[in-house]
């Protein structure tokens, strides 16, 4: 029984209320419920058993719900710890309860409301193992699984319908609710979602959508692509899972009271406020519909394809394995979340060394011989990106990771050591969805403005990691560095090196990108038919410089300059000095920056032609530039030191444009981390 020292001593305090059973306490603690509720019907939610299994956004407030309705008896399991991501929709996620277990926590809230309830806890979880006995004696169950746990979910539903036991799940969509409930005599589980042994698990999680909202109110207002199956992550909101407790609790008041009104599965019903919408119907056949099984083929072979990333292969932190277990999948997920980093180009200048305690990046000193990289500045900056990114990954293993940065006199290619010890307090970073997520983005985003707020936010995590942040974000400020980039761009475009390097690295066919795993694939680049034609036709320098003749490079740089123009802001991330250490710990700025933007599903492009023509012109001089192009750098700096007066005398480690904007279906791959292993 959870809770019997905080229960002892709640009753205490009830009992100098002159409040000693529960029958005492109800009839004057829940006495607003009767006329809505009777004399006989508080007897029998005082003594009804209801099953609760996960704590979380739901959960939470189904067991709070359900006690002030005045029921009597609770199971409860749950195996996990509040922490900050759970502030958001949680009902036991308070500050003070960062750490412990939700479980401790929600049966003391549930005991803070009625002392005299009676508590079972299950802190395994639910297993195949403990299931009858959690399931033993109750009278209705309420789903309050997380989404992604659907094995456990449809061991349970199917385990409770053997047993005669009703199931009720609510799920949180948005600003709205759906339900759907489980009787013995309906519809099973698996006949109305239409799950089989073997399915995949995206189509497991895509059947369960379909049939918890069948004409889903919410899809019209959130943003599809922070789902992510992959990962088994999506949006909620505290609206929704209050309205799950309103409509769950009041099916076990049908059900415990012999109500009318219930409606089991094939019925359904979704509840949305924010349109005022309300969907209701049945679905006679479940997921086997003709129109069910169509929208299940749409959403799989068009919504879901087209809205995943080419190129990008989505990994969930593997489980850190017990002492003198192997290590070897813990490795691979922090190298394969290390090359996820940026690189110029897409050129994957690093290599790794893994030992027992911890794992070495190297920079590949030779993999990037373009104009750009003067100095390996530029392999610098993809090296330090790709050490943050495996700190990051190794916090979300269960580790510690100990960051020691290169390079040394002895070993001139040495980003980072990185110690790995096993952690006290396992904390996940929030940033280690946006690894995998993290791309460039060149389509044209909103002009909606980014707050100065936001950007003070990501000047403080520039800062935080050894970087410093300038940015802009009127459209002024942005029109003025559009005509500077215009000019760069023209540069890039005017260079024979540059020209030649470029063509180099985009892969002009899907299956070269599949072959090399590097470079940019001609997708990627978001130029359209149109300049992708061009793209094809200029491969050699000598029809490049025809076309620039007749206005090429203008053209070029103008869609460059309209890319700054349809921005929500732009920033420019700098470092105190210019040698190799002062861009190693720029590159990890640069990738909490990018990360955090893309934690908050904003769009993001490096503008680098601009940061790396400037450390040529400061590290080699003028000269390294033509009459022409000299002139024309010239009125660039001036702009640019007048955009950004606090950072522009340090050294530049990436300007970008940022905004709010669509996602991208075609990334760049990475190669096998095999391929950098030393």
């Amino acid at each position: 029984m959870a809770g019997t020292d905080q229960a002892a001593a709640l009753r205490a305090i009830a009992a100098e209320w002159g409040l000693r059973d529960i029958y005492a306490y109800n009839e004057e603690a829940f006495s607003r419920t009767i006329g809505f509720l009777d004399a006989a019907d508080m007897d029998r939610l005082i003594n009804a058993r209801v099953a609760v299994p996960g704590l979380g956004g739901v959960g939470g407030v189904h067991v709070v719900t359900l006690a002030r309705l005045g029921v009597g008896k609770f199971h409860l399991s749950d195996m996990d710890s509040f922490e900050p991501a759970n502030m958001n929709r949680q009902f036991g996620a308070r500050v003070q309860h960062f750490g412990k277990s939700k479980l401790d926590v929600m049966a003391g809230e549930a005991l803070s409301v009625n002392p005299y309830i009676e508590v079972a806890t299950f802190p395994e979880g639910l297993n195949a193992d403990n299931m009858d006995a959690f399931l033993r004696g109750v009278d209705v169950v309420v789903d309050g699984l997380d989404f992604f746990v659907f094995d456990v979910r449809r061991m349970l539903f199917n385990r409770a319908r053997e047993l005669g036991i009703p199931v009720i799940t609510a799920g949180p969509l948005g600003f709205s609710s759906a339900l759907l409930v489980f009787t013995p005599d309906g519809m099973s589980f698996d006949e109305y979602f239409d799950i089989t042994d073997g399915m995949e698990e995206t189509r497991k999680y895509l059947h369960f959508a379909m049939g918890l909202a069948p004409r889903a109110t919410h899809a019209r207002y959130m943003d599809a692509s922070v789902v992510d199956f992959d990962l088994g992550k999506g949006p909620s909101t505290i609206i929704g899972c209050q309205m799950c407790s309103a409509l769950a609790a009041t099916e076990v008041v049908r059900l415990l009271l012999g109500r009318k009104g219930v409606r089991s599965a094939p019925y359904y019903v979704q509840i949305d406020p924010y349109l005022r919408k309300i969907r209701r119907g049945r679905l006679r056949k479940g997921n086997k519909s003709r129109a069910q099984r169509l929208k299940a083929w749409l959403f799989e072979n068009v919504m879901l394809k087209r809205a995943k990333r080419v190129g990008c292969e989505p990994m969930a932190a593997p489980k850190l394995p017990a002492e003198g277990e192997s290590l070897r999948p813990v490795h691979d997920y922090l190298l394969k979340a290390g090359v996820q980093a940026p690189s110029g180009d897409n050129v994957q200048p690093w290599r790794f060394q893994v030992g027992d305690h911890g794992v070495e990046v190297r920079m590949d000193l030779a993999a990037d011989d373009s104009f750009f990289n003067v100095g390996n500045l530029a392999t610098a900056i993809a090296s330090g990106a790709a050490v943050e990114n495996i700190a990051i990954a190794a916090r979300a293993c269960g580790l510690t990771p100990a960051v020691a940065m290169g390079p040394t006199p002895d070993r001139p290619d040495l980003a980072a050591s990185i110690g790995l010890e096993r952690a006290q307090l396992p904390r996940e970073d929030i940033l280690v969805d946006a690894l995998w997520r993290r791309h460039t983005n060149r389509k044209p985003y909103r002009k909606r403005q980014i707050p100065a707020g936001m950007f003070n936010r990501f000047g403080a995590v520039a800062s935080e990691a050894g970087g410093n942040l300038g940015w802009i974000n009127t459209p002024e400020q942005l029109n003025k560095l559009a005509d500077a980039i215009f000019l760069a761009d023209r540069i890039r475009m005017e260079r024979r090196d540059l020209h030649e390097h470029l063509v180099r690295m985009v892969r002009f066919t899907p299956q070269a990108a599949e072959a090399t795993r590097d470079g940019l694939p001609l997708k990627n680049l978001e130029a359209g038919l149109g300049g992708e034609l061009f793209l094809r036709a200029t491969k050699s320098w000598k029809t490049m410089r025809a076309a620039n003749i007749f206005g090429a490079s203008r053209v070029g740089a103008g869609i460059a300059a309209k890319g700054i123009r349809h921005s929500g802001g732009a920033g420019l991330l700098t470092v105190p000095g210019t040698g190799i250490a002062d861009f190693l710990q720029g590159g990890r700025a640069l990738q909490r920056v990018w990360l955090t933007l893309t934690h908050y599903n904003l769009r993001m492009q490096p503008m680098t032609a601009v940061t790396l023509f400037r450390l040529r012109w400061l590290l080699e001089g003028p000269d390294t530039f033509s009459p022409k192009h000299r002139d024309m750098l010239s009125s660039v700096w001036a702009s640019l030191a007048e955009l950004f007066p606090k950072v522009w005398a340090q050294g530049p480690v990436m300007l970008f444009r940022a905004g709010f904007g669509k996602p991208i279906h075609f990334g760049t791959y990475r190669r096998p981390v095999e391929s950098f292993r030393i």
